[in-house]
Formats: structure tokens, C-alpha cells, sequence
């Protein structure tokens, strides 16, 4: 063979065993966020979701492609009672051999720091049982020195992936109103401490590219950690998105964003080519009925689940029928629709109002916020773990469930203080937004109508009388919002604690119901929209 072949060949090979430095290095990056305890299927014939599923479709995805990492961006914890039961621990054991990394959400603070920290040591709930092995970010969160889960969250990491350096950094927001006071203190700002994690990443450490696990939000992704240096992908989580296209800013960032409750799996490839971060494809799988389970969970699913059945607390859950929903009771409002009131929102305040009563209490109003409702009860049959998906948040360690429900005094002037804040900034975020039983008014989210000036009061009405502000009227509402309420300068007049737990009170007025046919009706109207 003559001296060229050899030549050629050697140079042939280099080329196939370091295919990076001339072509590019392809990375696959398979992703969810807001889980929120979903282990098992759900919605009409359990179509939707399922750890399993997503198990099996992850490995599948990780032998099919070369060069993959799989990443979660927040919010594993609360949503069902596999939560309520287990506190999120099992979930993160099974993550362990899927994941290579996953963020902070602001619900993993909801029993408080404490409490964060034993269920990442294995200490909470029961006897100790290991540490959560799962990589875990967050760059904005200041714990001091001594914490023990200062050993446990980090805020970056460098994953070698076949010869690539790849920089993985957390950040969790930090405006949540109902953040516990020993949380709120040590979060600082996500964008600075982003920066400055991306200048080591990429500057300090050579890494090839730097991955952002964000749970902020899209809106914040877009408008501002995308113009933090260093970044190439932000990995997004928060406000429940799915992104079935990626979006790419101006100087070739890429926001991605695989929507709720592992109903899809992301899978985004790029290609990675002298400093440059290019998008290849992108695509959303579903998980549904068409993605076959893993069986190596099947025995550890059926022993969790049958924790939960046996559990007096909550018994079957999962089986019995608590009532059949004629259609989907939606939690958010239609789009280009002026009525702001919802189906779910309906039924909730509802029940609260109606629920109270078994306390002899009386309420001329029931209120809910409407990020305190999560998700749709769907169409047919009805489960008790179906209206906890529905108003999940809280935790009450002895009966294991969420809120409590409040009855207190405001004056109308404070109703109506309170529902001008509710929709000062109702066009970018609607958390904050009331639902209602007993009240109707009008409000208009022009921008000609700035905050603090938006709603109608003559439009307001308490049970079809128009409101006093003099007078004083009792409303029912959880136990967050009352603390919330307070804190901005609303302190009740008077206060009752019912001790009622608001999923009980929605669960026993839809079995009272059996049939639920709740619609959006015009309680509240944006009178902006009807304009339009």
C-alpha cells in the first residue's frame, strides 16, 4: 500500500473518532418541567401522562440517539396525592435513573426549607431512607454556611457528554407571593446570579455550551434571561407552556418548554460547532395511550398507589366515583372571551360558599384565586384524586391535605380595594385574578386604564345587590389568601377558622351535584375584551 493511502486513511479516521472538531457535535436534550407528582395516568380512561410512560419513552429516545441529556426544570412537587402521601421522595428515586439534572420550582419550597431538606436527605417522610442522588440546581438560592442542603443544591454543574463539556445551571423566580418566610429571604436575583454562573461555565470551565434550567417563566425567559451572556438554551418551566416550536431570539438563543404534568416529553437537537449553538429539529411527544409503560416500574407504582389506598386518610382515590362532569370544566378562561369567570372557578367558590354552611357559618361571598386552581376536571368520570389535581396547594401534615378554609369581615370598601389589585395586572399574569360565588362586577384591562382604576364599582354586586362600601360582608376564602390579604394591608375586621379543608368542600358538593355542568356565565367580564 503506498504512503497516500495511509495518509488518507489516518485522516479518515481521525475524522470518524473526533467528528466535533471539523463537523459539529450533534447533542440531543430530552426535557419536562411541571410535573407535579403526576406518577400516574390521567384524564378520560387515564389517557394522559404517566411516570411509566415517560420512563419507557426516555430510554427509547436515550438508545436511539447518540449524544443525549435528559432534564427537568422545576416543579416535581404538589399536584396529587401521590404527593400528599409520599411528599415527592419516590418521584425523585425514579428520576434518579432517568434525569441528569433538574432545577428548583418554587413548589418544591412549599412545606418550607426544612422540610426541602429532609425529603432530599431521605429523612422525610418515615424512617431515613437515602439521599436523593439526582443532580439538583439552583444558582439563586443564598443558603448559609453549615446548611446541609447547601451539600445537596448547587448552583452549576459541567456534564462530560462524549467529548462535549456541557454547563448546566438552576434558577427558580423569586416574586411568589406565598413563598414561606424562611424561603423568600434567601432567593436572590435569578438574572445576576445567572450571569455569573454563565461567565464560569462557559469562560472559567471551556465549556462547548451552557444550559439554563429556568423556572421563571416564559415571559420572563424571553424578555430577560435570554439576554443574560453565556446562555446558548434556556430549558424552561413556571408557567406551564408548551412550546411546540422553540423560540429563538435575536442572537440565536433557544427557549424551549414541554407544558404540564408530563403530558409531553421534549426532545430538542442542536449541533455544537466552534462555539456556536445551532437548532437542528425540535418536537413535543405526547404521552398518552400510545406509549407503552415500562414494566421495571410496574411493581413499584401498584406498592405506592396501594400506600395511598389504604391510607385512612384519603382511601381509593383513585377508583371511587365522585361525580360525572357532562364536559370539561376548564380552569382558565377562553381566549377573546369577556368572561372572566370559569367553569372550575365556578364550581369551587361555590362549593366553598355552600360548604361553609356545616360550620354554621354564612358567607355572602366565596372567593378563589385563580392560580390556586391548577388544572381541569375532565369529562366523565370523576375521582377524589381528580378534584385534588384541581386545588392541590397547601399541606396539612395530619389529615394530608391542602387549604383550610377561612370565613372573615370586610368592609365593601376593602372588597373593592381587594378586586382592583386582583386585576391590576390581569393582561400579563392572571394568578392573582378572583373567582367568585355570591359577587359579580366588571373591570376593563385596556391600557388606557391603568392599575389601580380598572373596575367598574358600579358594576359590583354581592348577591345581586350593588356592594356598600360602608357595609361589612362575611367572605369565605383558603387560608393563603387571607395571609396574603393581610400582608398588603386588608386585615379583616373578623375572622373565623373553619377548620373545613377546601378539597373536601369541592368533593362533597360535587357528590351533592353527582352531575356537573358547570360553564362560564359572566360572574366577571372584562369589559376591554367585550369592546373588542
Amino acid at each position: 500500500m503506498t504512503k497516500k493511502f495511509f495518509t488518507i486513511l489516518s485522516l479518515f479516521l481521525f475524522l470518524l473518532f473526533v467528528p466535533g472538531l471539523f463537523f459539529g457535535e450533534e447533542l440531543t436534550i430530552l426535557h419536562t418541567n411541571d410535573t407535579h407528582s403526576h406518577l400516574y395516568p390521567f384524564g378520560p380512561n387515564d389517557s394522559y401522562g404517566g411516570i411509566d410512560r415517560m420512563s419507557a419513552l426516555i430510554k427509547m429516545l436515550k438508545n436511539k440517539n447518540g449524544n443525549v441529556l435528559t432534564l427537568n426544570s422545576g416543579d416535581v412537587f404538589v399536584g396529587t396525592f401521590a404527593f400528599n402521601k409520599y411528599l415527592g421522595y419516590p418521584e425523585l428515586k425514579i428520576m434518579e435513573g432517568l434525569y441528569d439534572a433538574m432545577c428548583l420550582g418554587n413548589h418544591e419550597f412549599d412545606l418550607g426549607i426544612d422540610a426541602l431538606t429532609g425529603i432530599l436527605s431521605g429523612a422525610i417522610p418515615g424512617e431515613k431512607q437515602g439521599y436523593v442522588t439526582l443532580p439538583i440546581l439552583c444558582a439563586n438560592i443564598n443558603l448559609p454556611e453549615g446548611h446541609p442542603l447547601k451539600s445537596i443544591v448547587k448552583p452549576s454543574m459541567v456534564l462530560n457528554v462524549r467529548g462535549l463539556n456541557v454547563g448546566l445551571l438552576g434558577v427558580v423566580e423569586t416574586t411568589e407571593y406565598d413563598y414561606s418566610p424562611d424561603v423568600l429571604p434567601l432567593l436572590t436575583d435569578p438574572y445576576k446570579a445567572a450571569g455569573i454562573e454563565a461567565y464560569k461555565l462557559k469562560v472559567e470551565q471551556g465549556c462547548n455550551i451552557v444550559i439554563c434550567l429556568s423556572h421563571l417563566g416564559k415571559m420572563a425567559d424571553v424578555m430577560g434571561l435570554s439576554q443574560v451572556p453565556g446562555i446558548d438554551i434556556i430549558v424552561g418551566g413556571h408557567s406551564h407552556d408548551a412550546l411546540f416550536k422553540p423560540i429563538i431570539t435575536e442572537d440565536g438563543k433557544i427557549i424551549v418548554q414541554a407544558g404540564e404534568f408530563g403530558m409531553y416529553l421534549g426532545e430538542l437537537k442542536v449541533k455544537v460547532e466552534n462555539g456556536t449553538v445551532t437548532l437542528e429539529s425540535y418536537k413535543l411527544h405526547p404521552i398518552n395511550r400510545m406509549v407503552r409503560k415500562d414494566p421495571t416500574l410496574l411493581r413499584t407504582l401498584l406498592a405506592l398507589k396501594f400506600g395511598i389506598l389504604t391510607d385512612r386518610r384519603f382511601g381509593p382515590v383513585y377508583e371511587k366515583t365522585v361525580a360525572i362532569a357532562l364536559r370539561n370544566l376548564e380552569e382558565r378562561w377562553e381566549e377573546g372571551n369577556p368572561y372572566r369567570d370559569t367553569a372550575l372557578g365556578n364550581l369551587v367558590t361555590d362549593a366553598i360558599r355552600e360548604g361553609v354552611k356545616s360550620k354554621r357559618c354564612y358567607a355572602d361571598i366565596a372567593l378563589e384565586a385563580n392560580g390556586y386552581i391548577a388544572t381541569r376536571i375532565y369529562r366523565g368520570k370523576v375521582v377524589g384524586n381528580d378534584i385534588l389535581r384541581a386545588v392541590p396547594y397547601g399541606y396539612d401534615p395530619q389529615s394530608g391535605l391542602g387549604f383550610k378554609i377561612e370565613v372573615i369581615q370586610l368592609t365593601g370598601a376593602q372588597i373593592l380595594a381587594g378586586l382592583e389589585f386582583s386585576v391590576s395586572y390581569v393582561e400579563y399574569f392572571d394568578d392573582l385574578a378572583m373567582q367568585a360565588s355570591g359577587l359579580t362586577f366588571e373591570y376593563d384591562s385596556s391600557p388606557s386604564q391603568p392599575a389601580g382604576s380598572r373596575v367598574d364599582p358600579a358594576s359590583v354586586k354581592v348577591r345581586g345587590v350593588p356592594i356598600h362600601v360602608d357595609r361589612l360582608y362575611w367572605v369565605a376564602l383558603n387560608e393563603q389568601l387571607v395571609l396574603f390579604l393581610s400582608s398588603i394591608g386588608m386585615v379583616p375586621i373578623k375572622e373565623v377558622k373553619t377548620g373545613l379543608f377546601e378539597y373536601n368542600l369541592v368533593r362533597d358538593y360535587a357528590q351533592k351535584l353527582r352531575l356537573l355542568a358547570y360553564r362560564s356565565e359572566g360572574r366577571i367580564i372584562d369589559t376591554a375584551v367585550k369592546k373588542k
